[in-house]
């Protein structure tokens, strides 16, 4: 395995990330696969274990699976769970465009009768709906989503349900009164002056959504070697359902920090989950199990976070609380990740700077820092400069660095 080069640099900012199965769905503060792909490379072997504890969307599985390696995903997030299979399974062409046509062909047919006025879809009801969709996009999608459990019942998960479940993830966020102008990952409506000529089709949406899918999914088959697997599980990266020693390298980049205060993966799939059939609560219940979403009180635990506590509770105690309880989840992440590697396995780890309550919180310090009472040895750590940062959310009290630290290390 070569050692990477800094010359070489880490920017990517010409490069496609939304190649193939990269495009299929959005997903907040995704690794771009150019980084995933170049680390896998460089950290493991043809026919080695990949794991990602947050996995996100799936782009690190994806990429070693068309490296040759095997992978296994992990992440808390039901949407995200959802992508990552899709992104991951390859599909025959075939298969895909004969239950693609039956699934559009009974979409548009009821789809035209309800404009026509010969049919009136039952409509779900959850919490709000009326203020993220119009009317006519409501009933159409409730067309779109009894369609596809009619073709494949939800008791009988499969990777076709899936995959056209994916696409109506992308149809809901495309129709929905959500205002895309500013920041694709800010979930906040458009104002009534906008709404008035918000006009969005539905079945056309579907319909281009199914067609483009199929596009990426049959050129990321067509790529991945036959020979290499992938799993994505859907828990907590706490409790890796791992044996010892068993995974040959880990590429990630976790959270930046709380949900409550960076980026909340539970608003931005919110819609889709809804959607989906999950209800507000459970939503809420899963957010809670985030890092940091349930408050501890701080103690001492290493020196760095212990300064970075104390200078955020002489500003803020609150938010000092919060930032802890996030880092001591963050650190049985890393004891977990520690655990599953094997010796002399490397672990990449893909993290920026933050700052709260107006105290610089060094991730990348941090992460190194709870790597080393992990028992993992440092061996270099690289650093991007981020060519385009888009911030989740514009009223947070948070700054995000434009910087990323690449950070090897290695369990003796």
């Amino acid at each position: 395995m070569s050692e990477s080069r800094e010359e070489e640099g880490w920017e990517y900012a010409n490069a496609d990330t939304q190649y193939h199965v990269h495009g299929i769905h959005p997903y907040p503060a995704r690794m771009i696969p150019q980084i995933a792909s170049r680390l896998i490379r460089e950290r493991s072997m043809v026919g080695q274990l990949v794991l990602d504890p947050f996995c996100g969307s799936g782009s690190v599985l994806a990429e070693a699976l068309l490296l040759g390696r095997n992978a296994i995903g992990v992440d808390i997030n039901p949407l995200a769970y959802l992508i990552a299979n899709v992104k991951t399974t390859p599909l025959e062409s075939t298969e895909l465009e004969v239950a693609s046509k039956k699934l559009l062909n009974g979409i548009k047919a009821k789809i035209e009768s309800r404009r026509n006025g010969t049919y009136n879809p039952s409509i779900p009801y959850f919490p709000n709906i009326f203020h993220w969709f119009t009317k006519d996009v409501i009933e159409e999608l409730s067309i779109v989503k009894d369609e596809i459990d009619l073709a494949f019942p939800p008791a009988s998960v499969t990777p076709l349900r899936d995959f056209f479940q994916v696409c109506f993830s992308m149809t809901v966020r495309k129709t929905s009164n959500i205002d895309f102008e500013d920041n694709p990952y800010f979930i906040r409506a458009m104002v009534q002056e906008k709404l008035k000529n918000h006009s969005p089709d539905v079945l056309a949406t579907y319909e281009n959504q199914v067609t483009t899918g199929i596009e990426r999914v049959e050129t990321f088959s067509a790529l991945c070697p036959k020979n290499v697997k992938s799993r994505v599980l859907l828990t907590d990266s706490r409790e890796l359902p791992l044996g010892d020693a068993s995974v040959d390298l880990i590429v990630t980049s976790p959270p930046y920090g709380e949900e409550s205060h960076t980026m909340s993966y539970s608003r931005f799939a919110k819609l889709s989950l809804l959607w989906m059939g999950m209800t507000s609560p459970a939503i809420n219940q899963y957010s809670k199990k985030t890092l940091g979403g349930h408050l501890v009180q701080p103690r001492p635990y290493s020196e760095l976070l212990n300064n970075v506590t104390e200078a955020v509770s002489s500003k803020n105690k609150t938010r000092a609380k919060e930032i802890f309880s996030f880092f001591w989840d963050y650190a049985k992440c890393l004891d977990e990740m520690f655990r599953v590697m094997v010796s002399g396995g490397y672990c990449c780890i893909v993290i920026g700077d933050r700052s709260a309550a107006g105290v610089t919180v060094s991730n990348g310090d941090l992460t190194k820092e709870f790597g080393k009472l992990a028992g993992f040895e440092h061996v270099q750590t690289y650093h991007r400069e981020i060519p385009k940062k888009v911030l989740p959310r514009k009223d947070y009290k948070v700054e995000l660095i434009n910087r990323e630290h690449i950070i090897v290390m290695r369990k003796p």
